[in-house]
């Protein structure tokens, strides 16, 4: 009689089983933080929204963000500079550009106008909760405003110094109509309605021109 084989063991597999499926994590960051606080910010505005609440929606506790971030006003503030990154450069580079006041004009309309028209939830923040800044940051944004105010100022001071602009308009109050019209964009503006934001700054330039620029010296 022979001798009966026993029944062949299975063989082990190498791959680990996995009874749960593991969501991805996230990898926090500060520039992660800022970018999810940013969004609650903006859905929900600063003062309604707490350290837990951006913890909740990134899955981590409000330990492991005190790990990237003093509080919440920081991350206010590190809104802020990156708005700021963004729209002041460009309009030095314009200011200082070899072009006619007319046309440097046209160039920090457009500019303007399209930061202003930004639906990102940092420039939605940026022109809605400033309200929240305090201390030594509340004064140097309101110092780098000014600053950015006075390089318009300087483009229509050139004009006017050229004897391209009227000589009858003051600077300061012409810039800040000029910001003003800009600056609504960011509470009515809607992307995808009748005009983009290029041709709304072509619009605000020719209001502005025609106000300013004498007729000989209209690019448009």
């Amino acid at each position: 009689m022979s001798e009966k084989t026993p029944p062949a063991t299975p063989a082990r597999s190498n791959r680990k089983v996995e009874s749960k499926e593991e969501k991805p994590r996230i990898r926090l960051s500060q520039q992660v933080i800022v970018a999810t606080a940013a969004d609650l910010f903006a859905r929900n505005g600063f003062g309604a929204t707490s350290l837990d609440d951006i913890g909740e929606a990134l899955g981590v506790t409000k330990g492991a963000l005190y790990y990237h971030i003093k509080n919440k006003e920081e991350i206010l503030k590190l809104i802020f500079m990156t708005v700021l990154a963004v729209s002041e450069e460009p309009l030095r580079q314009i200011a200082r550009a070899e072009a006619s006041p007319a046309e440097k004009l046209n160039r920090a309309i457009a500019h303007h106008a399209a930061v202003a028209a930004d639906r990102s939830p940092a420039m939605t923040v940026f022109y809605r909760e400033d309200v929240h800044l305090t201390g030594p940051f509340a004064r140097e944004i309101a110092a780098r405003k000014k600053a950015y105010e006075r390089l318009f100022e300087g483009i229509i001071e050139e004009g006017i110094s050229s004897g391209q602009f009227r000589q009858d308009i003051d600077p300061k109050i012409a810039a800040f109509g000029i910001l003003g019209m800009c600056n609504w964009l960011s509470q009515w503006y809607r992307p995808g309605r009748a005009y983009n934001p290029q041709q709304i700054a072509a619009f605000f330039s020719r209001l502005a021109e025609g106000g300013l620029v004498l007729p000989e010296n209209n690019p448009l």
